[in-house]
């Protein structure tokens, strides 16, 4: 989908767009697997690298084979990143609702404007009354998930947003080097490759696999993975992060009214109102937030 998106005019605002649609599946599909958590992010990896390989060694091939050591070792560390951020979101899904799992998941801009405020002194101090109203929302769905013995899935929910931080971040890094396809198909794979060595090391069942969870690994990987985080991290070279952030915020939203359609998963009114001050608090830092450079 990247590969068809114009670069210039309203191209990466489209491009934006499907891929906040097309991530806010994802809880959807994860929710209908039988599989193990494990099992389901490394089949979602390497089918988006395989849907990817074409590109890459064919039109790709050269800018594939250009890319040096270090470059290549770097975005090995964000595929285990990616890896480490699907395994604990996907593994949160079974022990939480997917409003809780979703709101909490894409509540990285508030980390990353904490880094940019305290760390590397690129972001308005202004964004710290988005931070406490965001991370008062965090606070409340962690205590309303302790009510409801969701706390578990809580806290992984929460874990998996600290590693899309740090995924983020090296995206807008790498992407500023590196072209979409290349960047896409190394990371994706290394993922795949780093999540089934730890589902063999943990004796989860990676074979056989059964026809239904199939297509929805490969929904998983065709719909949220390339036309949701590829079509994402090919945007991060042409709009602001601001943009991007506060677009984002699509995903829980869009997830919960699929969750409540699909599974009757009604949010509390206690997550109604926790999910209203992180979501606020969110698009506070994404106003302030200046885009990382290379």
């Amino acid at each position: 989908m990247a590969l068809v998106l114009n670069e210039k005019g309203s191209g990466p605002y489209l491009g934006v767009l499907i891929a906040v649609v097309s991530v806010s599946f994802a809880s959807i599909f994860i929710v209908w697997s039988t599989a193990p958590p494990i099992v389901i992010a490394a089949y979602r990896m390497l089918f988006a690298a395989l849907i990817l390989l074409p590109f890459a060694s064919g039109p790709c091939r050269k800018q594939c084979a250009q890319l040096k050591r270090p470059t290549v070792l770097i975005l090995a560390g964000i595929g285990l990143v990616l890896a480490l951020h699907f395994l604990t979101w996907t593994t949160s899904l079974t022990m939480t609702t997917v409003a809780a799992s979703t709101l909490l998941v894409t509540a990285h801009p508030l980390i990353i404007g904490l880094v940019s405020v305290f760390y590397l002194k690129e972001t308005d101090k202004k964004a710290i009354v988005g931070m406490m109203l965001g991370f008062s929302g965090i606070v409340l769905i962690s205590l309303s998930g302790f009510e409801a013995g969701d706390l578990g899935g809580d806290i992984l929910a929460f874990i998996g947003c600290l590693f899309a931080a740090v995924y983020i971040i090296g995206g807008r890094v790498m992407r500023q080097k590196v072209d979409i396809v290349p960047y896409a198909f190394f990371v994706y794979a290394f993922a795949a490759a780093f999540l089934f060595a730890g589902a063999f090391a943990s004796g989860a069942q990676v074979l056989p696999v059964s026809t239904e969870n199939l297509v929805l690994f490969l929904l998983l990987a065709g719909v949220s993975t390339i036309m949701g985080h590829t079509v994402y991290n090919w945007s991060l070279k042409y709009v602001s992060a601001s943009f991007v952030s506060i677009s984002l915020l699509g995903e829980p939203i869009l997830a919960s009214v699929l969750a409540l359609f699909f599974f009757n998963q009604v949010p509390s009114p206690v997550l109604i109102v926790s999910g209203i001050l992180l979501l606020a608090g969110v698009v506070i830092v994404a106003k302030y937030e200046i885009k990382f450079e290379s």
